[in-house]
Order: C-alpha cells, then structure tokens, then sequence
C-alpha cells in the first residue's frame, strides 16, 4: 500500500460512529444464556419483544454470533451489509458473526431464527463436521442464501421439540447434534465441500480477529503471518482452504467492506 493511499484510507476511517443507529448486539445482552450459547426462536416472537437499546429488529445491528434465518410463511426482504435479499417460503439465509443485519420493517412472514456462539460451535460440533463447513466463515463476503426443499424445515421442528423437553446436559448434545445436521446440509447447497482440519479453522479464526482489530494499522499478508508466527505460505494456504481466497485478497474484501459500513453510517 502506498502512503497516498494509507492517508486516504486513514480519512476515510478516522471519523468515529458518532451519527448512527447501528447497534452491538452481543449474544447474552438479549436474554440469551452464554453458557449454552444456542437459541431457536420465533420470528414473530424476535418482532414483538419489547426492543431496547442494544437490540431492535429493524434496525441496523452488528451482531457477535452466527444466526440462521429460515421463513416458513410469507415473503421479506432481509438487509445484510446493506445488501437486500428477498426471501419467501423456504427461504434460508446465513449471517456470520460481524456482520450488520436488519429485519423488515413490515413483519407480515413468519419463521425461525437459529443463533449460536462461535464458542459453541467449536466445543460440540465435531471436528470431522466442521472440516467439510465453510460458509459460516466466508459468510461475510457473500451470504449463503438459498431455497429450502423441506428437509430443513423438517429439522427445526424436530429440534423445537426437543428444546421442550428437560434432558439436561444431554440437550445440548441432542440439539447440537441436529445443527451439525442442518449445517452439513447447507454446506453440500453451495456444491463445494471442504476437506480441512480442526487446526486449519482454529489459525483461520486466530487471523480473522487479528484482521478485525489490526486492519486500520496494516494491510500487508506478511506482517500477519508474522504476528501469527506462520510463514506467509502457511497463512495463504489456510486462507485458501477455508475462504478460497489469499491472506491478501481477504484483507482487502474485509477493509472494502468496512469502508462500505463506516460510509453508510456516518457523517
């Protein structure tokens, strides 16, 4: 990056949120309990909550966990990273963690809401299952959004029961067991089906938070790599295998997107 440019961007991003009603939405400051760190909801129950400060459906909001929205009845249009995606009946959509989302405004549809923490995600679904998953974590490039043919719908009912029944400890292995499922499902929808390992996802992740806190310092693949005590090879290809993208080319997508969302939302 040259300095001309490193000044521009340093404009673009020193102004602060200051004019804004995007919101953080952290998983256990709408009711959700951390330590289980999954939640299967309503839509129309996520609508008619009494909104607060840190969470309005439909407004803009950063959230902190993955969710998964599914609509059973009616039509929507689900706004992600400014980008409008029209949903109907049977409608999925995907939404990774950092990511900005707002509902409809005009909730005349029905479905449901799957969220869960990165920490539960990693402690009960297996590390076979998430080697095959990429999409939770190239999500914020480009949502998955697709067309349900029932059997997924089918799958949140069964799991809706079985969050009506006290099995203790074991619940949340039963349940994790039918998002493991459900995520597996999705991932064969995007016709690319990876073959990684537990240790590639934990690096990936270890390089993605460093992005999100380093980005405004550095751009340069090499200087992560370094911090990560990875050689730049061994970053590309754990970049490659989960994103299918360069350390670099995810740095930029990750900075233009960042852009987009400092533009959008302030003066």
């Amino acid at each position: 990056m040259q300095t001309r440019d490193l000044g521009v961007a340093k404009q673009i991003f020193v102004v602060e949120m200051v004019v804004s009603e995007i919101s953080e939405v952290r998983f256990e400051s709408v009711g959700f309990k951390k330590e289980f760190g999954f939640q299967l909801l309503r839509l129309e129950d996520v609508f008619y909550r009494e909104p607060s400060s840190e969470r309005h459906p439909f407004k803009s909001s950063r959230i902190n966990f993955f969710t998964i929205i599914l609509v059973t009845e009616g039509e929507m249009t689900h706004e992600v990273d400014f980008t409008k995606y029209k949903m109907t009946k049977g409608d999925c959509i995907f939404i990774s963690k950092g990511q900005i989302h707002k509902f409809d405004p005009s909730p005349v549809y029905k479905g449901y809401g799957l969220v869960f923490t990165e920490a539960y995600m990693l402690h009960y679904i297996s590390p076979s299952a998430l080697s095959k998953i990429s999409f939770l974590y190239n999500n914020h490039l480009s949502p998955l959004n697709f067309n349900d043919d029932g059997d997924l719908d089918d799958l949140i009912r069964t799991m809706k029961k079985e969050f009506s029944y006290e099995l203790g400890s074991i619940k949340a292995d039963v349940v994790a067991s039918m998002l493991t499922v459900f995520l597996l499902k999705a991932q064969l929808r995007t016709g690319d089906v990876l073959r990684t390992n537990r240790r590639d996802h934990q690096q990936f992740t270890r390089f993605q938070n460093l992005v999100a806190s380093k980005y405004m310092e550095t751009r340069k693949a090499r200087q992560y790599a370094a911090l990560l005590n990875m050689t730049y090879k061994q970053l590309n290809e754990v970049c490659k295998v989960i994103t299918r993208k360069t350390a670099k080319e995810y740095i930029d997508a990750y900075v233009a997107l960042e852009a987009k969302r400092r533009l959008a939302l302030t003066e």
